[in-house]
């Protein structure tokens, strides 16, 4: 398949904090701001329990055909979901849910903060209740899209790591 531009739908980009480092994380849809936070309420509510404290610093969103990211409200900023925190080399853990959209395209999210990783790096349905919950929520927010602006299939498991990125960032 020919790539599309990473501005082909439009995007919400929520930054978070976990483990003390900023991140974020980046979904489609065409859904309000408001609908949109709620969609990610629900999800992060459902993971709370298999994060250490992920806090929602702001949402920003860019409409298709823009590179331009520019604040939004969503009812979720500075919300925190779970407690605790992880030092190194935990704290590079990270949950990545992917599936595919409609039109075959490959769709991921990445969250950082993970309690677990699982004892083979995948975590399969009734291996983590919360993480199963998480990938339910994603499932009903039928709102999402893919790259190519068609519905998401997401797949009932989910991949564990520890993102080599931050462990180079830390190394002496």
């Amino acid at each position: 398949m020919a790539p599309l531009p990473a501005n082909n739908t439009p995007r919400f980009k929520v930054n978070y904090t976990v483990n003390s480092t900023d991140h974020s994380f980046i979904l489609r849809t065409h859904d309000s701001p408001s609908a949109f936070g709620t969609i990610v309420d629900d999800f992060l509510t459902a993971l709370t329990d298999a994060l250490f404290e992920l806090t929602v610093n702001t949402v920003e969103f860019a409409a298709d055909s823009s590179n331009i990211f520019l604040p939004v409200t969503t009812g979720i900023e500075n919300n925190a979901y779970s407690t605790g925190a992880q030092a190194n080399p935990g704290a590079n853990w990270f949950y990545g849910f992917i599936g595919r959209s409609a039109g075959g395209r490959r769709w991921h999210l990445d969250i950082f903060g993970a309690r677990t990783l699982g004892t083979d790096f995948r975590l399969v349905p009734g291996e983590n209740t919360d993480v199963d919950n998480a990938v339910t929520e994603l499932t009903l927010a039928t709102s999402l899209v893919g790259i190519d602006d068609a519905s998401l299939s997401i797949y009932p498991y989910v991949n564990c790591g520890d993102n080599a990125h931050w462990q180079r960032a830390v190394r002496p």
